[in-house]
């Protein structure tokens, strides 16, 4: 990041409130952090609360726009970039069969002839399913894991359904493809050419990074409870950065012995779906880069796909697909936003409207989201890291009424970057 970028930022950043935690949508909430920025270089942050609590309550460490969290499934939208970039160096095809990439036959056993593409891993159209799992340890082989709870009663191609367990294959498959471990060649693809000091689970991410990572937190042991607004905050992930010294999952008693992976075998291992650890203001520069690209990352015709939506096919059941919150992908693998300000669906600002691709995220208690508008020249990146109760559902839409909040303090901003945009566009 440009040195001034980052000097600005820092400058406009609202401090933490020393000792006490803040509240957003009806919810006190560990600590939270969000940046607004235009791709002419405004900007508008802020946050608060804690990176890290004390065994009393009181912040240990302030969070800041800076701080490095676990941003969840806005972790997909990087192993997307990834894999554009290996389809613009010629190594493959978003329309491929998937198969061809992976080494080993990927198909729903209830269509053993229909190709599942990459594309479609992308889009949740691939009739994958969570239910088998996503995530498995070191030593297993993650083709050996795919059951009959792997795959949805839909043929490929034919319905939206949400599940993370593509992009723990596309994983494996980036690492068939360019023979490295998944954490490696997600830093040669994307995170070394942005300039960005962010990893998955922690691996490659330099000392201090690590030592300043946000833990995440729920007033419950778990999401299953029992909650308790008045009681201690129980630590859900990164207390220990990486768990255990080790930056995969472990069969009970296994050594976390990594020079004996093959890649191409366990593309979960490195949590694909949500592993990303990276700081808000840094989610946001990545974003902007989006906007500002000259071509040497990505082409302009590749970024023109990733902000292209298309409607998403018939809702299948998944547990994690909500038609309402999910309307339009693009056509690149991003989660879009309609635009149009109704209530009920993807508008959190509702009625003011809200443009734009990007992800959304949410596990063990945190919520984030990466939202870029080509149209307007606008980013916005966020994340709050726990809740003291369950989240309430939104006012004004699928969202969290948390993040609806947390929005509404740069919704202002926005409006003022859209209208700045809209007055310069030239007359039709």
């Amino acid at each position: 990041m440009h040195p001034l970028i980052a000097a600005l930022l820092m400058a406009m950043a609202t401090p933490a409130g020393a000792g006490v935690l803040p509240a957003l949508g009806g919810v006190e909430v560990p600590g939270y952090a969000v940046v607004a920025a235009s791709r002419s270089g405004k900007m508008r942050t802020e946050a608060a609360g804690a990176a890290e609590l004390g065994p009393d309550g009181s912040i240990k460490r302030p969070m800041s726009i800076e701080t490095p969290v676990r941003i969840a499934s806005v972790s997909k939208l990087v192993v997307a970039l990834a894999l554009h970039r290996l389809a613009e160096s010629g190594r493959l095809s978003l329309d491929d069969d998937a198969s061809r990439h992976l080494g080993w036959r990927l198909r729903n056993p209830a269509f053993p002839d229909t190709p599942v593409t990459i594309r479609q891993m992308l889009r949740h159209e691939s009739s994958l399913s969570d239910g088998g799992g996503y995530g498995f340890p070191l030593g297993a082989r993650l083709r050996d894991r795919l059951t009959a709870e792997s795959w949805s009663a839909a043929a490929p191609g034919t319905r939206f359904d949400y599940a993370n367990l593509n992009h723990a294959i596309l994983g494996e498959l980036i690492e068939h493809v360019t023979g490295q471990r998944f954490d490696r060649a997600i830093r040669e693809l994307v995170l070394a050419p942005l300039q960005l000091d962010a990893c998955f689970n922690w691996s490659g991410c330099s000392p201090a990074r690590i030592g300043s990572g946000a833990v995440i937190y729920r007033k419950a042991p778990s999401s299953d409870g029992p909650w308790n607004a008045a009681g201690p905050w129980f630590a859900q992930v990164d207390a220990e950065r990486p768990r255990a010294g080790c930056p995969v999952n472990l069969v009970d008693g296994g050594a976390c012995n990594l020079e004996t992976y093959v890649p191409g075998t366990n593309g979960s291992l490195f949590s694909p779906p949500g592993g990303l650890r990276i700081s808000v203001l840094d989610l946001a520069e990545l974003g902007r880069r989006l906007l500002l690209d000259d071509g040497s990352f990505l082409a302009r015709q590749t970024i023109a796909s990733l902000f292209r939506p298309m409607a998403v096919k018939a809702a299948g059941g998944g547990e994690e697909t909500d038609a309402g919150l999910m309307q339009f992908w693009s056509e690149g693998g991003l989660h879009c936003f309609s635009g149009g300000g109704k209530a009920g669906g993807d508008q959190p600002l509702s009625p003011a409207p809200m443009y734009g691709c990007g992800h959304l995220g949410e596990a063990y208690g945190l919520q984030s989201g990466l939202i870029v508008d080509p149209q307007h020249g606008t980013v916005v990146a966020y994340a709050f890291t726990g809740s003291s109760a369950p989240p309430p559902p939104g006012l004004r839409s699928r969202f969290s009424a948390p993040e609806e909040a947390l929005l509404a303090q740069v919704g202002d901003w926005l409006r003022a970057r859209q209208t700045e945009a809209n007055a310069a566009a030239p007359a039709s």
